[in-house]
């Protein structure tokens, strides 16, 4: 297993995607994060201006699910699983090496878009006077959860990944259900409320400890972490299950 989540890591490291996806996150949290900072207005009673743009980091979230997506139909699309099963021929042992380093990798993703977001955020408002209302706790508390919810976000994608295998149809798929299918379950009055509970959308929003601070449909920071690594485990099962039965071609 240690050789297996070496050879993820190694291969994580060693490929222009990981990059990729690495500054598009970064470039996309820095430009909402100043935007939102330079020309956001608050009043008294609104939600303080820290916490209201946060929320750009959800970008670290939505490249680290795109992240988990791609491990393993990236393998099939170019004809590299059938060395990689050579190396791993166990392949549930392969899903589980295959989480374990997206688990890290979404972590490191989530935790530097988050951390990026707080600090250019309060640099701005500083700068224009404005009290960003972010005690130190807070950022903790936000960036933990944040890193936390991008680490399973990624161990989603992978399971995700294994059982839709098409790379198109994952990538379509995964953001499809993440900016359309449940905010428009959501907007259901009889579905919407368990939506927010459990979708994984709203449990990133609780888990990061800020959006969810003010809304009471949503599961506390611990109770959401426990039902996504539930998901992220459901995938990952269902995922590897289904390897072991098709057939892979080089």
């Amino acid at each position: 297993m240690s050789r297996a989540f070496a050879g993820e890591l190694l291969k994580l490291r060693t490929t222009r995607t990981f990059y990729a996806l690495v500054a598009s996150a970064v470039l996309a949290t820095l430009a909402v994060s100043v935007l939102g900072a330079l020309f956001g207005r608050w009043k008294a009673g609104d939600t303080p201006p820290g916490e209201d743009l946060v929320g750009a980091a959800y970008f670290g979230l939505a490249f680290a699910l795109v992240l988990g997506l791609l491990a393993v139909t990236s393998e099939l699309r170019h004809g590299t699983i059938a060395p990689t099963l050579l190396a791993v021929p166990g392949r549930g042992r392969l899903m589980a090496a295959k989480v374990a380093a997206h688990l890290l990798a979404g972590f490191a993703l989530g935790l530097v878009t988050v951390v990026l977001n707080l600090a250019v955020v309060e640099a701005i408002l500083r700068a224009r006077g404005i009290d960003g209302g972010t005690s130190l706790g807070e950022a903790v508390r936000w960036s933990g959860g944040t890193a936390i919810a991008a680490a399973l976000y990624a161990g989603i994608g992978v399971g995700v990944g294994a059982v839709i295998r098409n790379q198109v149809g994952a990538l379509v798929g995964g953001f499809a259900w993440l900016f359309v299918v449940e905010p428009l379950l959501a907007a259901i009055p009889t579905v919407g409320d368990q939506i927010w509970r459990f979708g994984i959308g709203g449990l990133a929003d609780g888990l990061d400890g800020a959006s969810g601070s003010n809304n009471p449909d949503l599961l506390g920071q611990l109770p959401a972490g426990i039902v996504l690594a539930g998901y992220v485990a459901l995938a990952a099962v269902a995922g590897a299950a289904l390897l072991r039965r098709r057939d892979v071609t080089g």
